[in-house]
């Protein structure tokens, strides 16, 4: 968090522009680089609180697409088509609510930081499990052809992860995107067109 007396642009903007956070221009400079929402695309949305992502991801999906988020904590934006919402933790999430949502998503995006203890390879542990969890439902419910987009914090065992992506999608991407604070640790792992699953 930036210190009180050190103005922050993005917060401002972010304030003036309706969004109920500043994290918005982090998937919204992501978006412009690598074109990842498109009109009537299926978005899921994990970590979805307190809901500037959601708010972006409507905008571009528009009436004929879906936006479905899952948190623990529900979204502080309206609740209204495009925008969806399932109670839930990415840990153990429900699979088949959220197929009854929408059977496969266009798009997963994953936001999500665990509670930091100041401890730095606890963080990272955390953070990384996290990351798993959303590349796992991604493997589920992501379709073909589709993207993902994920935090993580940078850490020695990052690279793991990174092969996993690897593997499932034929692009991955490590972007600290305009509008992450540059002492954070954090970075983004973009997964271009998921591989279809092999026959046999």
């Amino acid at each position: 968090m930036p210190r009180p007396e050190v103005p922050d642009p993005y917060r401002r903007r972010a304030r003036e522009a309706g969004y109920v956070s500043r994290a918005v221009f982090k998937l919204k400079a992501m978006d412009t680089r690598f074109r990842l929402v498109r009109p009537g695309q299926r978005v899921l949305d994990l970590g979805c609180s307190p809901g500037s992502w959601l708010q972006y991801l409507a905008e571009r999906v528009g009436g004929s697409g879906l936006v479905l988020g899952v948190d623990l904590t529900p979204p502080a934006v309206a609740l209204k088509p495009p925008l969806y919402f399932l109670a839930g933790d990415i840990q153990s999430l429900d699979l088949a609510a959220l197929r009854a949502v929408s059977p496969v998503f266009d798009l997963v995006v994953s936001d999500l930081a665990p509670k930091t203890s100041g401890i730095r390879e606890v963080d990272e542990g955390r953070s990384l499990a996290l990351a798993r969890a959303a590349l796992a439902a991604a493997r589920e419910l992501l379709r073909p052809g589709g993207h993902f987009l994920v935090k993580v914090f940078e850490g020695p065992d990052l690279p793991g992860l990174v092969a996993e992506v690897q593997a499932l999608f034929e692009e991955c991407h490590r972007v600290k995107p305009e509008g992450s604070r540059p002492a954070s640790r954090e970075l983004y792992l973009v997964g271009l067109r998921k591989r279809a699953a092999k026959r046999g």
